[in-house]
């Protein structure tokens, strides 16, 4: 009996929903690597190795990390590179971590929390190699390690005597009523004078636990804005940062690093957020107003280092501790772009420019830069991104997007000569810098079709006259983590891949495009003997990147036999800043245009693809768009699928944590110091929301026609749930096919592990109802 289309909406058999929920255990709990160090030991040729794990453990619900060990030979006589590996160690309980910043020495500490009889204590731990030298319970002195990659950090002195990290300051304690009492009524020795005043004197709290100090939104909610802690190892002594850093209003600190005066003194540089006006929702940004500061460690002597012209982030010091490197990114406008790698010396206040923003990349390479160089896109430097060579030269690795790849720039920062490492397959890829020693390179490896896994490379250095160039001399694959996984096998036997580009059309689109290598089991329920169906899965933001390592639900969804399109439009980071400049003024535009000519170029010029069994699905800006061409291309995709989409850009403003994206993106400059000298750039004028309501998709919502299924995070502060939750209130008032599923307790990215599980499943059952294969 020949195989039949679902047109209209049908229940899954039961067998779906066991394959499903069995592919996507397999492919979920891949490994993560979140972290890894290599060092040389005596011997020559061979390398220690410590690498952290993350994975999914659906039956507990919740996510596990685990620290491993290996011991590696890089002798090409030697039979083997793994000399030996152990048993993963869980880490339990673990905030953050940090090893001494001196090479040789073995010292690390340890953030560490425990729940235990109801509250939760704190500690800080001193580990000398296996034994714990020192623990240190710092419960009382402040509130919650921070952990986040924006604000936290944790970092040992030069001298290896102190240790600062980030933490909440200690909550104030509640009310207390016992009764009043008259202050001559009891000792003077039972309460101090500001006890035996005011609302104190009678047990109520002091009313500063009661004032508006807003956290930073998606992310932080609840969370104090954090405070800078120094321990004394020497002395066993712990302070809050205060002096003159506590005095001045408006800097929030976070990402602490050392440097050391040419006197011996170890201060403390710090990035500061300029929060005087409000906290802005910083998860996801690079464009916060904010400096890079410098103390002692008690808060005095406090100076900036910057000058206020740029969003700054990430300082490092340099091999010497002298100087410092760090980010630099326009202030507001987009939320990600091109970011300028700069320099500063402490001492002198000079501030030199290492690596500018890059407007448009050039075909060929320069003196100073790589063919096609798009400039540095990235979040933070890796936390120890040095090479050091002998003659003194300081090479610094960096992390960014290019194009639809993960790359690995490496930077002589005196010279301000880059690099760009060739990933092992010479074509795109996801490799990342881990960690380095004196010649050789530790790295994370993946592309769509293989599961991400270190590999270790020897470097080469050359120098000319414009200064030193890094090549890898050759790749070797470690195997540690995931080439034994059945999940490895069937993503590297089941996916192939290529990136697609659209030169006639425009040189900052492109497409990452996965489709089914060969046939399996799994296809049955969405694949016949024709084309296969696909799906389309733009990237949010709208100025982020999706790029070519193994991405769960697309991997999952192209195991299941769909093709499926992960478009970079215009406006995505990794191409030249000129890129993300010209989707502003144009969002639910361009964008939306793009993304339909990628699927009309699949369908009905490259004919790939059935083009009557397309579907699609997008979060966030996605969703945005995705919602745009629900009410704009009816009848394009046969199922649509929104994760915390964007719906009515003017409605957002006044409840998101990003209130200045709803200007920026619409082309509308917002004042981050609500100056109502000039209300259009600061308030929601009729004329300013006339702007917001043309830019959004709720206009058309009166035009859908086809199914939408809606994925909501309950607590979501980037995209309020209102905004999905009004579209989904439209649709069925207005008789359209909608449907709306809310994960309790999870926010923007719907990323607890229960969602994680959930909200796939969800996907592959919406898209069987309406292009599912029946047998």
């Amino acid at each position: 009996m020949a195989s039949k289309i679902v047109n209209v909406a049908k229940k899954a058999p039961k067998e779906f929903f066991s394959d499903s929920w069995r592919l996507l255990e397999l492919i979920y709990s891949i490994p993560t690597i979140t972290g890894a160090t290599i060092q040389k030991t005596s011997f020559n040729n061979l390398y220690s190795i410590n690498y952290t794990t993350k994975q999914s453990d659906f039956v507990r619900d919740t996510p596990r990390s685990f620290a491993n060990f290996a011991t590696i030979s890089t002798a090409s006589d030697y039979p083997n590179t793994l000399v030996s590996k152990n048993d993963p160690v869980e880490l339990q309980n673990v905030a953050l971590s940090c090893k001494s910043q001196n090479p040789s020495s073995i010292l690390r500490a340890v953030l560490r929390s425990i729940e235990s009889s109801g509250s939760k204590k704190r500690y800080v731990e001193v580990w000398r190699g296996s034994c714990l030298l020192k623990s240190l319970e710092v419960t009382s002195f402040h509130g919650d390690f921070y952990s986040d990659g924006s604000l936290s950090g944790i970092e040992w002195s030069p001298s290896e005597r102190y240790l600062v990290y980030v933490a909440e300051p200690k909550e104030i304690e509640k009310s207390k009523p016992r009764g009043y009492a008259k202050p001559s009524e009891q000792s003077s020795t039972e309460l101090s004078d500001k006890q035996l005043t005011g609302r104190t004197s009678v047990g109520l709290a002091d009313q500063n636990r009661f004032r508006f100090n807003e956290d930073f939104g998606e992310s932080y909610s609840g969370k104090r804005p954090p405070v800078l802690i120094v321990v004394d190892v020497l002395e066993e002594s712990v302070k809050v940062v205060e002096g003159e850093l506590a005095k001045q209003s408006g800097i929030t600190p976070g990402q602490p690093v050392w440097v050391s005066t040419s006197s011996g003194q170890e201060r403390i540089v710090f990035t500061g957020y300029n929060t005087k006006a409000r906290h802005m929702g910083l998860i996801y940004t690079q464009n916060r107003p904010s400096d890079l500061f410098i103390c002692d460690i008690e808060g005095e002597n406090l100076s900036k280092l910057t000058d206020g012209l740029y969003s700054v982030r990430s300082p490092r010091p340099t091999p010497d501790g002298k100087t410092i490197v760090y980010f630099a990114s326009e202030v507001y406008g987009p939320h990600a772009g091109c970011s300028k790698l700069m320099r500063v010396d402490p001492e002198t206040s000079s501030i030199t420019e290492i690596v500018p923003i890059i407007h448009k990349s050039t075909p060929s390479a320069t003196d100073l830069y790589p063919a096609r160089f798009p400039g540095i896109y990235a979040l933070n430097l890796p936390k120890r991104p040095w090479l050091s060579r002998d003659d003194g030269t300081q090479v610094l690795f960096v992390n960014s997007i290019w194009e639809s790849s993960d790359a690995v720039l490496a930077i002589d920062i005196q010279s301000h000569k880059v690099s760009a490492l060739s990933n092992p397959n010479n074509s795109h890829g996801s490799l990342v810098f881990l960690s380095s020693c004196s010649d050789a390179v530790l790295f994370a490896f993946s592309t769509p079709s293989k599961t991400q896994d270190l590999i270790v490379a020897p470097i080469s250095t050359n120098t000319d006259d414009f200064g030193v160039s890094v090549a890898v001399d050759k790749w070797v694959d470690l195997d540690l983590v995931s080439k034994d996984l059945e999940s490895s096998k069937i993503i590297e036997e089941g996916i192939e891949w290529e990136v697609l580009e659209y030169p006639e059309k425009t040189q900052y689109l492109q497409t990452i495009l996965t489709r089914p290598k060969k046939s399996t089991s799994y296809h049955k329920y969405f694949t016949d003997s024709g084309k296969p169906p696909l799906v389309i899965c733009p990237h949010g933001g709208p100025h982020s990147t999706l790029t070519a390592g193994v991405t769960f639900t697309p991997s999952l969804l192209t195991l299941f036999g769909f093709t499926v399109a992960q478009i970079n439009y215009t406006g995505s980071l990794g191409f030249g800043q000129e890129s993300v400049d010209q989707l502003i003024g144009k969002i639910g535009d361009l964008d939306v245009e793009e993304i339909v000519y990628v699927a009309n170029d699949l369908a009905n010029s490259k004919k790939t693809v059935n083009k009557e069994r397309m579907v699609y699905t997008g979060g966030s800006h996605s969703g945005f768009t995705g919602a745009h061409i629900a009410g704009r291309y009816p009848g394009l995709f046969k199922a649509i699928v929104l994760r915390n989409p964007v719906i009515s850009i003017g409605e957002m403003f006044a409840k998101t944590d990003i209130p200045d994206w709803c200007f920026s993106e619409v082309g509308i400059r917002y004042d981050p110091n609500l100056c109502l000298d000039n209300p259009p750039e600061t308030l929601l004028t009729p004329e300013t929301y006339e702007k917001l309501w043309k830019a959004s998709p709720q206009q058309y919502v009166a035009n859908v026609q086809d199914p939408i299924l809606l994925n909501i995070g309950s607590i979501d502060r980037r995209v309020p749930p209102e905004q999905g939750y009004q579209f989904y209130r439209l649709l069925k008032a207005n008789g359209k096919r909608a449907e709306c599923l809310v994960y309790q307790q999870t926010g923007h990215p719907i990323d607890s592990t229960e969602a994680m599980r959930e909200s796939p499943l969800s996907i592959l059952e919406f898209f069987y109802k309406y292009v599912g294969i029946e047998p």
